[in-house]
């Protein structure tokens, strides 16, 4: 039986440090681009062929990121503890997203997120 993989980005911008990195020690800033991509099986689809809105899975991904529109990472609950490293941010994301998926898509899965500090510079989690 096949699986399905959809992806839905969204963005945000905000700033971080992180303590001990060099340059990043600095308070500065990023366009973050992020990709949320969940799987279902083939037998998960509906009487229409679809197994999930791709407008939920953008909801889901908005929602996930939506408390860091425009802040500072550091200030934020969950990174009062540990840095703002793209991977933590990414691991968070996914584990939000897990949480919003239970609600709209429960047949549905977290494969991976992807999580661009630039254009350039791209982290793939997968939980």
């Amino acid at each position: 039986m096949g699986q399905y993989f959809l992806s839905a980005d969204t963005s945000f911008s905000a700033a971080h440090t992180l303590p001990g990195v060099d340059m990043c020690e600095r308070m500065h800033g990023h366009n973050w681009r992020v990709r949320l991509t969940i799987q279902f099986k083939e037998d998960g689809l509906d009487k229409v062929g679809m197994g999930v809105d791709f407008r939920l899975v953008e909801k889901v991904i908005r929602d996930a990121v939506a408390d860091f529109e425009h802040r500072y990472l550091n200030e934020l609950e969950p990174f009062r503890q540990r840095a703002p490293t793209a991977e933590h941010i990414a691991q968070l994301v996914a584990s939000r997203a897990t949480a919003g998926l239970r609600a709209v898509a429960p047949a549905a899965t977290v494969a991976e997120v992807e999580l661009w500090e630039t254009p350039d510079y791209r982290l793939v989690f997968r939980p």
